[in-house]
């Protein structure tokens, strides 16, 4: 590098804008210091403060400055010309080239064409260079600038703009000072961005942006006025707010440790863009090797996440490792990726032999390179995403040694009875099947029997009395050869897994334990982690032995239950009609013949298994529809996007539902309640009874007959004016709902009663929905402490969907009295509601105790304005009503850290 490009690169400053993730920072100012670039940058914020980066250009000692986003890469000879060119034309208040756009992912880059072609026009106008860069969709916000120029742009600039709006209204500012000047140059290579918004919000947004330029303008330089002001305006925002379709140009893979990117380009290229040449491409290598070696931004971990997932499963050594089977697995590591400095770095040693000297010595160099970019071999990015979260609660979940011992003394004292571990193979995978003999070996187990049906030959010859034994089987018969060995085993016990599924030593010690109490059930499930087809690992949190669940998850629900040998001979075994969902099916047939009571869970990881197939999904509608019309009913089935199967019963009976409501001394509340009822309710057979204080009746006249009002005893409080409004009510169903409440689903009573219409159901929670549209009720938890808990509190209409468990129907210990619904026989049954606080709580326990199910559906859904703040005064008086009720461990609790030394000797 000459010195005069570096002196002209030392006469700019990239000021990173520090909008985006955190983790882009370092990279970005380690990439700058390497270029003998001046870099400062703003605090991390989701927005851009105007007043901030004004503080920092005051700390600005060159004469030109370059704006960036953190996970963006200025290039340095880009600077040097852009500075030798403002130097050269004093006229010019920036100077701009274009922008290349990258996506990166495992052990690749995807490049993406941004905007178009476009040069500045001698004697241009502020109009027409705004109505130039809208043409082309570029970013003038990107340009190289004086210090004067940025200064001046950020005087009185709009406020209250989202990041992408704060750009569209800079680069605006930008362009109406003066000149711009072009050069033949990529300036940046930037992340390509994808566009989350909504169609609606990014409208929404951009009509912000242009009424805030539009104010702006009209305040200072008065260039917008006018229709055609305002025509080129409204174009610029709508083609800079964002990038848009980028479409793709090349990519480049990493393939080697000895050979540069491989590119390959599509068939359609802009040769018009000065994207096409040696230098850089050259560039454009070194910044894919920093890219790949330090990783940094969600989109990129999540890309590499289940990569290192799998690479840290094949570095794990076993006691019957060889050094060949190590070499093995660190090769097809260093497959998966070639920028783990942890797998290059367990390879060197394997490779000993002469045959291998030169794969030695070519990984020795590419270690070498690697420790090049700072921290690469003590930066753990796994424990960064959500898979290494997932790895930290099984890590946080296994005993130590001294606790093994100590669970194994008890269960010598106390003896488990034998589990059968049955480990289907069809598809003869023995590194897979290794891996599972490898996870239940490491437990310590000895009290058990391994069966495998395996696709391929046997690799040796066994009995069934042996405690491995091999099945020889094929894609035809494997399920009768799972029924007749059923026969066969001696096991009191059996579990159902795939090759490739790895037990977790403490959730299987603490099974041990509670089996060894001869638990009164038929059928265990326990949480478990599935590994998505990327390797992502996702935690399953499974809300108990739920049946509603079970119907609408299958693929969340079905898998890896303990099942009582016997149990699954009593209902014939498994069904060969339904080999894609076996499990459901069996489940189904057993909760048939005994009743949801045959099932019970362990709140403990068992398992981490491959996530659920398609075909399941496709298969659990014809076992559900079996399982359905066994119990009676005509359902209906429909699959909700992400969310499971939705279930409509289609009760035959419509029965009368009386709403009750009572004052809570606002009338216009009361009123927007009522109202929203009347006028949202599309469900006929209702009515609704409103218990008021005297002289309030008078204000609810308008809303006609079908709203009855009671005068309420002004002695009396609010679940005694409830339980009046009760007894004069004609209704088979009561819905108690709240006065801060208001109707958002027209159909909210129809999915109360399908539910509700059940026979094993008695009581009925409607989702509540705060204001700003997050769930503000899905059922109450009973935690021991003892804590009354709403889980998934709080979260977004998209948080939930992610979570799948608020979007399904599902039993849970109680739910609230703001909306729910019970038949008014079991109301009277249990009394009413009781005074004073918790008293739907108490309602919720007492029909619980009787035998009937608490159900939640979020298909109800109904806003509340506020909701009653429990204290832990009442969790403890509830603990002394129902002892029982509080048996639950919140979800971020450590499993069992570890079984409090055995449940105190149980």
């Amino acid at each position: 590098m000459n010195e005069t490009a570096v002196g002209s690169r030392h006469e700019v400053t990239v000021i990173l804008l520090g909008h985006d993730e955190i983790d882009h920072r370092a990279r970005a100012l380690h990439y700058y210091s390497r270029d003998a670039v001046p870099c400062l940058g703003l605090a991390i914020s989701s927005s851009v403060d105007t007043q901030a980066l004004t503080a920092v250009l005051n700390q600005v000692t060159t004469p030109f400055v370059c704006l960036a986003l953190d996970a963006d890469f200025v290039l340095g000879v880009a600077l040097d010309n852009a500075a030798q060119h403002l130097h050269a034309h004093p006229q010019a208040v920036a100077v701009q080239g274009h922008a290349l756009a990258y996506s990166a992912g495992n052990g690749q880059l995807t490049y993406h064409k941004v905007g178009a072609a476009f040069s500045a026009r001698a004697g241009e106008g502020a109009i027409e260079r705004l109505q130039s860069y809208a043409d082309a969709q570029q970013l003038a916000w990107r340009a190289v600038m004086r210090v004067e120029t940025l200064v001046a742009a950020l005087a009185g600039l709009p406020e209250g703009l989202d990041a992408a709006g704060w750009r569209v209204a800079l680069s605006c500012a930008i362009l109406l000072q003066g000149a711009v000047e072009h050069l033949e140059q990529t300036d940046v290579i930037c992340e390509a961005l994808p566009d989350k918004l909504a169609p609606a919000a990014r409208e929404a947004r951009i009509v912000q942006v242009v009424r805030a330029l539009r104010e702006w303008d009209e305040r200072g330089l008065g260039i917008l006025l006018g229709d055609g002001g305002f025509d080129v305006l409204n174009r610029f925002a709508r083609n800079t707010f964002d990038q848009g379709e980028l479409p793709l140009l090349f990519t480049s893979c990493w393939n080697s440790v000895i050979d540069e990117p491989q590119r390959s380009f599509e068939p359609r290229q802009y040769v018009e863009l000065p994207y096409y040449n040696g230098p850089l491409f050259e560039q454009l290598s070194r910044l894919e090797f920093l890219c790949h070696a330090w990783p940094t931004g969600s989109r990129h971990l999540h890309a590499l996440e289940g990569v290192w997932v799998r690479q840290r499963e094949l570095l794990v050594v076993h006691p019957n490792d060889t050094a060949e089977s190590l070499q093995e697995r660190y090769f097809k590591a260093l497959g998966l990726g070639l920028f783990s400095h942890e797998v290059c770095s367990r390879l060197v040693p394997t490779l000993t032999d002469e045959a291998n000297a030169h794969h030695a010595r070519e990984m020795s160099d590419w270690i070498a390179r690697l420790a090049d970019v700072p921290g690469s071999a003590l930066r753990r990015p796994l424990y960064d995403t959500p898979s290494g979260k997932v790895l930290e609660a099984l890590d946080a979940a296994m005993p130590d040694e001294a606790q093994r011992k100590q669970v194994f003394a008890h269960l010598a004292q106390h003896p488990a009875p034998q589990i059968a571990f049955v480990v289907l193979d069809v598809n003869n995978d023995d590194m897979a099947l290794q891996a599972t003999f490898d996870s239940l070996l490491a437990s310590g187990l000895r009290n058990f029997k391994l069966l495998v049906l395996k696709g391929g030959k046997p690799p040796a010859i066994t009995t069934p009395r042996d405690t491995l034994h091999f099945v020889q089987v094929n894609d035809d018969n494997w399920v009768a050869h799972l029924n007749q060995v059923m026969r066969q085993l001696p096991s009191e016990w059996m579990m159902l897994l795939q090759a490739g599924d790895e037990l977790q030593t403490g959730g299987l010690l603490h099974l041990l334990v509670e089996l060894a109490e001869s638990p009164a059930c038929q059928a265990i499930c326990a949480n478990e982690v599935q590994r998505d087809e990327q390797g992502r690992l996702h935690a399953v949190l499974r809300p108990g032995a739920d049946l509603n669940l079970l119907r609408s998850q299958p693929g969340l629900m079905s898998g890896h239950w303990v099942l009582r040998r016997q149990a699954v001979l009593d209902v014939g075994g498994y069904s060969e009609a339904h080999r894609q969902a076996l499990e459901l099916d069996l489940l189904l047939r057993l909760v048939e013949a005994q009743g949801v009571g045959c099932l019970a869970y362990l709140d403990d990881y068992l398992v981490v298994a491959q996530q659920a197939s398609a075909a399941l999904m496709q298969a659990s509608q014809g076992v559900l529809n079996r399982h359905l019309t066994q119990l009676g009913y005509r359902a209906q089935l429909s699959e909700q996007q992400g969310a499971g199967l939705r279930i409509d019963f289609r009760h035959a009976a419509t029965p009368v539902v009386s709403i009750l409501v009572a004052s809570e001394g606002d009338p216009a509340q009361l009123d927007a309640c009522l109202t929203s009822v009347l006028q949202r309710t599309r469900y006929p057979r209702y009515e609704v009874l409103v218990v008021c204080a005297e002289g309030e009746e008078a204000a609810l006249q308008h809303l006609g007959a079908r709203v009855q009002v009671l005068v309420g005893d002004p002695a009396l409080a609010r679940n005694a004016w409830l339980n009046q409004a009760a007894e004069q009510a004609r209704g088979e169903y009561l819905v108690l709902l709240s006065a801060h409440c208001q109707v958002v689903a027209p159909a909210w009573i129809e999915a109360l009663l399908n539910e509700a219409q059940r026979p094993e159901v008695g009581v009925t929670g409607a989702a509540l929905q705060a204001v700003d549209g997050t769930l503000a009720h899905a059922g109450y938890a009973l935690l021991e402490g003892p804590q009354v808990a709403l889980p998934w509190q709080g979260l977004s209409v998209e948080e939930c969907r992610d979570a799948r468990w608020p979007d399904a129907v599902r039993s849970c210990s109680a739910v609230s009295a703001q909306c729910l619904m019970v038949r008014k026989a079991h109301f009277a049954h249990c009394g009413g509601l009781q005074e004073g606080e918790g008293a739907d709580l108490d309602l919720c326990l007492a029909l619980a105790e009787a035998g009937q199910l608490v159900v939640w559906t979020p298909q109800a859904r109904v806003q509340a304005s506020a909701l009653p703040v429990l204290g832990e005064r009442l969790a403890h008086e509830l603990q002394a009503r129902w002892p029982g009720a509080f048996s639950g461990r919140a979800a971020q609790a450590q499993p069992l850290a570890w079984f409090e030394p055995i449940r105190q000797q149980r």
